[in-house]
């Protein structure tokens, strides 16, 4: 486990971000603090801030799959997508022929599938090959980006192979591989259980943003030594100071931010009917802001994905709204964390179904009310005290949505100060963390 001294890449391994704002606010932490404690590292992500230059970032592409097409680093060992070869094709009659007659399409559609498995097996054979030799130039590889280890999302054979490859990979290498407050969500099938179990297993250290994640993996067979520390973002540098900083902020000012749930464009478990009944909801609280005097900024954590909800909201909102109060609702085009943290710390109070919406605003201390659709943001409500403003997507009323917002600006000034208080014992735990793992000799790096 104590690489080569002349190592010095550092890989952060995760998902394409997609212009998910919240794995952008973990890479940044991640490499913000590893930049501390190892000056002369090169990083190398997969989850890249889609708003930030790579200079500014100073993050390089890194191959999460083959399927992954990044431009190869000059003089790196670096793996690049395989190019497929052209399957050969037969001559334009003879394959028609061939197409038309029974006893033999049956035999060239067999081959042809064979063909197909084959090259996408000695597409990934070569991957391996060359993923190898590029681990080997790491000093560690971590997975700290979020709710990782997910099969709804990408499939057994998508982000949970992926994740299973390169720990198996990093063993051969002799790189360590360290799993910092990684999220569990459905693990349900045998073969996505044995690669979460596998890569988990294989990891030098590993730890998990809440007790759920934990008790998931554990029950699927991952022993040993099994931690909880809070999601890596909580520690995202200069975020206390932004907090302290916003003197604009508007009390009045109110952000939504909806999200493609259930969307069949975006969502894998897709029903059009729910994601317009949750719209047209949303739509109505936002209305009954305008009506009552408020502004209201549409925005999103997740910048590609999200898009498209904020357009259909707003022009379900514009139907039924007077023409006088149009221009009290806009919408935010935020690019990176930098620009959401700004836009947050002006606002008087937030209402977002994503995790990371309810961790950025608490950056920034503002308020939250939570329509939440999963177990994750329930359980970070209730452990910073705000079960009083988590609503459940599916039970979501207008009087009700009114009521708990109406509850929250009541008590802005406790509600705020919890949010501090939190912040600052998540950010400190993360900190613990970081210290344990590279400080301490529990990792010889």
């Amino acid at each position: 486990m104590n690489p080569d001294s002349r190592r010095n890449k550092i890989g952060l391994l995760g998902p394409f971000s997609f212009g998910n704002l919240g794995n952008a606010a973990l890479q940044r932490t991640l490499v913000e603090y590893l930049n501390q404690r190892f000056p002369d590292a090169e990083f190398y992500g997969c989850c890249i801030d889609p708003g930030e230059s790579a200079k500014a970032r100073q993050i390089l592409p890194f191959p999460l799959s083959r399927h992954v097409p990044w431009p190869p680093k000059s003089g790196s060992v670096a793996p690049n997508r395989v190019k497929m070869d052209e399957y050969p094709e037969e001559p334009r009659p003879i394959r028609e022929w061939v197409k038309r007659t029974p006893l033999l399409s049956g035999a060239w559609r067999r081959a042809r599938t064979v063909w197909f498995k084959l090259k996408e097996v000695r597409e990934e054979l070569a991957f391996c090959y060359e993923a190898l030799r590029f681990a080997r130039e790491f000093r560690l590889l971590v997975i700290g980006l979020g709710g990782v280890f997910d099969e709804v999302w990408g499939g057994k054979w998508g982000d949970l192979y992926s994740f299973f490859r390169w720990a198996v990979l990093a063993r051969l290498a002799g790189t360590p591989l360290v799993c910092l407050s990684v999220g569990v969500e459905q693990i349900n099938s045998r073969l996505a259980k044995f690669f979460c179990r596998t890569a988990l297993s294989l990891a030098a250290y590993r730890s998990f943003r809440d007790m759920e994640s934990k008790q998931k993996v554990e029950a699927i067979g991952v022993t040993g030594k099994n931690q909880v520390f809070p999601d890596l973002a909580f520690a995202l540098q200069q975020a206390g100071r932004r907090a302290t900083a916003a003197a604009h902020r508007s009390l009045r000012a109110v952000g939504i931010s909806p999200m493609a749930y259930c969307d069949p464009r975006f969502w894998p478990i897709k029903d059009f009917s729910a994601y317009q009944v949750y719209l047209k909801k949303l739509s109505s609280f936002v209305s009954w802001l305008l009506r009552n005097g408020y502004e209201v900024v549409l925005f999103s954590t997740q910048v590609s994905m999200d898009i498209m909800a904020i357009d259909e909201l707003k022009a379900l909102v514009l139907e039924e709204l007077p023409l006088n109060l149009h221009a009290r609702l806009s919408n935010a085009k935020l690019r990176t964390v930098d620009e959401c943290l700004a836009l947050l710390s002006q606002l008087g109070t937030v209402v977002t179904s994503r995790l990371h919406g309810v961790i950025l605003a608490s950056l920034v201390s503002t308020p939250v009310l939570a329509i939440s659709p999963a177990s994750k943001i329930d359980r970070l409500m209730e452990d910073m005290e705000l079960k009083d403003y988590l609503l459940n997507i599916h039970g979501i009323e207008l009087p009700m949505l009114v009521d708990r917002f109406l509850s929250l600006e009541a008590n802005y000034e406790v509600v705020s100060r919890s949010m501090q208080r939190s912040v600052a014992k998540y950010g400190l735990a993360v900190e613990t963390q970081f210290d344990l793992v590279f400080r301490s000799g529990l990792l010889i790096l």
